[in-house]
């Protein structure tokens, strides 16, 4: 029998929690798939619940009566952090969200994509050989990490000498951002005043950064009719969206990987599979666990009623693990046929990047596998975190191929 919908409130942030999560979805899916929680978020486990908010726009980034934030419905003066992220495409309703999200585009389209394989593979290379050849490898710091940060820095314009700071910086503003309320929101303020004085500088100096970089491209187009905060902050965005889910999935698949030698075996004799692989990593180990909408109207989740003005969570972990649309959704299965996983959001705000994501994982993998002889966990340690599934460490026993 099902619970009622409004007497659930997980502490998905808990450590407990995060160690057990994929049993959660499990008892989530099968007696709660829609609850309440104490703070009046409606979360979602089904996946045909989650595409539907994701893609019906009925369900908005925007509150009905508005609010200082995507996350608030409160009228109070935003805080710096809030400022930044209203600005944020991700959080941005239409007609402006479609304004935006054209105007960074160009990059991320399948042709530009394509166009920077060579120099990811440099990159992946660069990292793989700096490894040591034997022994316990921190595989977070020494190439999850450095990857995606330097690709999307590249892409930007932004000095890869600064990829430093970025985690730094990264790593607060993601913990600021996990939960959406209002006390770590403000905890926020000073990584969003680094950041955006960070992006103002650059920005003044744009005739000093590369010729073609994005930042450059936007400035430079008339057309694009940009406001100098979509700009900045837009920047900001990139940067941080650019490489944080990347370095998630990296790590999450390296450690998948580790624990799964029949499946390492599997893919260092059929390569052409990696592709397959990484599609399977992201379903498995979602690198965002969940997304959020306002209801605009009243609407249905199957027999649960949702009142306009309702925060509901799509919770993507759950839904790409729910049985219903596939198969042994707990085994990961690099032979999946049947993977309509939804790690990259649905709809309008379905991710921009992730062409690129899905061709910096399948290069990584590509170069990193022919290169190991043995691979084996070492030690891993899971943020904190309730939205993003990301790791604060990830040692592995490695030994390549002489």
């Amino acid at each position: 029998m099902k619970r009622a919908c409004h007497d659930l409130t997980p502490a998905f942030a808990a450590t407990a929690f995060q160690d057990d999560l994929y049993r959660h979805y499990r008892d989530f899916l099968l007696h709660t798939p829609v609850f309440r929680s104490d703070e009046g978020v409606v979360y979602l486990a089904r996946y045909g619940d989650c595409v539907e908010l994701l893609g019906n726009p009925v369900f908005r980034r925007s509150a009905p009566a508005g609010g200082c934030s995507p996350f608030s419905t409160s009228q109070r003066a935003p805080s710096p952090l809030e400022t930044m992220i209203n600005q944020w495409m991700v959080f941005m309703d239409p007609p402006r969200h479609d304004v935006v999200r054209k105007a960074f585009t160009q990059p991320f389209t399948a042709q530009s994509v394509r166009q920077l394989e060579s120099l990811i593979r440099a990159q992946a290379r660069q990292l793989l050989d700096q490894l040591p050849r034997d022994g316990t490898v921190e595989m977070l710091e020494q190439f999850a990490f450095p990857l995606p940060v330097t690709v999307i820095a590249g892409i930007l314009g932004v000095p890869a000498n600064d990829a430093a700071m970025f985690r730094a910086w990264s790593a607060q503003l993601t913990e600021a951002l996990d939960r959406g309320n209002d006390e770590d929101i403000l905890q926020g303020t000073a990584v969003a005043l680094r950041f955006k004085d960070y992006f103002t500088d650059l920005i003044r100096e744009r005739n000093s950064l590369p010729r073609h970089c994005l930042i450059r491209n936007v400035m430079d187009d008339p057309g694009l009719a940009l406001s100098a905060d979509e700009l900045l902050y837009g920047c900001i965005f990139l940067l941080w969206a650019g490489h944080e889910t990347t370095k998630n999935l990296l790590a999450n698949g390296i450690r998948i990987l580790a624990e799964r030698p029949a499946a390492l075996a599997l893919l260092q004799q059929q390569p052409e599979l990696i592709a397959k692989a990484v599609e399977e990593m992201l379903r498995f180990e979602s690198p965002l666990q969940k997304l959020s909408r306002w209801a605009h109207r009243d609407f249905m989740f199957g027999d649960y009623a949702v009142a306009q003005g309702t925060l509901v969570t799509a919770l993507i972990g759950a839904a790409n693990r729910d049985p219903a649309v596939f198969d042994r959704p707990d085994t990961f299965d690099i032979r999946r046929t049947q993977n309509r996983h939804i790690a990259f959001g649905a709809g309008m705000h379905h991710c921009l990047g992730a062409a690129l994501a899905r061709l910096e994982a399948r290069i990584a993998f590509g170069e990193l596998l022919p290169r190991l002889h043995r691979l084996e966990p070492a030690q891993h340690r899971w943020r904190t975190y309730s939205a993003f599934r990301s790791m604060d460490s990830l040692s592995v026993n490695l030994l390549s191929i002489a």
